[in-house]
């Protein structure tokens, strides 16, 4: 997994050191959700899912969006987050403490995958989207260039990887792009886009969405450290009728290569 663009400019796309709104601009709140994506990278230790689990449970999470899942991790009352609403196909889920009553797959071509789920809140609904656009399968070997002579062919490889992906991902989101823009209600996308803020990826599915960190984010906002620097990969995105009020990567959470991102968003009624 890595990224296509531009990686340091502008700063506030990765870092931030508070929420743009004051409590005064907050209208309602009762009328608040929750939320958390995480790409828990097929977690299948029945301990690392207990404690992932326990800590949905104890943050409050009201809607949570998974990606790089097992599906059989759902399939039974006896395994995770059994007590909740969940949309669960292939690789991607959604699960919500509201009612979901309508939940649809959504095929990619590829190795992309995403499910959308409309949710019944107390007083609105929302659709929600949980993304995994198709990953580059780059390799950590190929950053290591221990001779001169491994730098030309190791940089080709790279090269051709992210081509071939970033082709992938246009198709990928041209799908994608419809169901956000056809949605009769506010709509939530998260997920793992494997790109950058500032590539094509980050724009054309953001468009005339909010990316939630870059508003209301607390702290550094990189998502993956498997590399030799840190990248932000995972986004939380809204439409217009969610006000961010608050965002950040915790990094304490390490049962994958990626860290959780959780928002806290205040919604207009429908």
């Amino acid at each position: 997994m890595l990224f296509t663009g531009v990686l340091f400019f502008p700063l506030k796309k990765y870092i931030h050191f508070g929420n743009n709104y004051t409590q005064d601009k907050v209208k309602n709140k009762s009328h608040q959700l929750k939320i958390l994506t995480y790409n828990i990278r097929y977690a299948n230790n029945s301990k690392d899912l207990r404690a992932l689990e326990q800590y949905i449970i104890d943050q409050d999470i009201d809607i949570a969006f998974f990606q790089e899942i097992y599906t059989r991790q759902w399939r039974s009352k006896e395994t995770f987050l059994a007590d909740r609403y969940n949309a669960v196909f292939d690789l991607v889920g959604i699960s919500s403490k509201y009612p979901i009553i309508n939940k649809q797959k959504i095929i990619l071509p590829g190795n992309g995958y995403a499910c959308s789920a409309d949710i019944q809140t107390e007083k609105s609904i929302i659709r929600c989207l949980s993304i995994y656009l198709e990953p580059m399968f780059l390799n950590k070997n190929y950053f290591k260039i221990k001779k001169v002579d491994e730098a030309g062919s190791k940089t080709k490889i790279v090269a051709e990887k992210l081509t071939t992906g970033f082709k992938k991902h246009q198709v990928q989101i041209d799908l994608l792009t419809k169901y956000i823009q056809e949605s009769p209600h506010p709509v939530i996308i998260c997920g793992d886009f494997n790109s950058v803020p500032l590539s094509y990826e980050y724009f054309a599915l953001k468009q005339d969405m909010q990316d939630v960190f870059e508003l209301s984010g607390k702290g550094l906002g990189m998502t993956f450290y498997d590399y030799f620097y840190p990248i932000r990969i995972d986004y939380i995105f809204t439409s217009s009728q969610f006000l961010p009020l608050e965002s950040f990567v915790n990094t304490k959470v390490n049962y994958s290569d990626h860290n959780p991102v959780t928002a806290v968003l205040e919604i207009e009624e429908n």
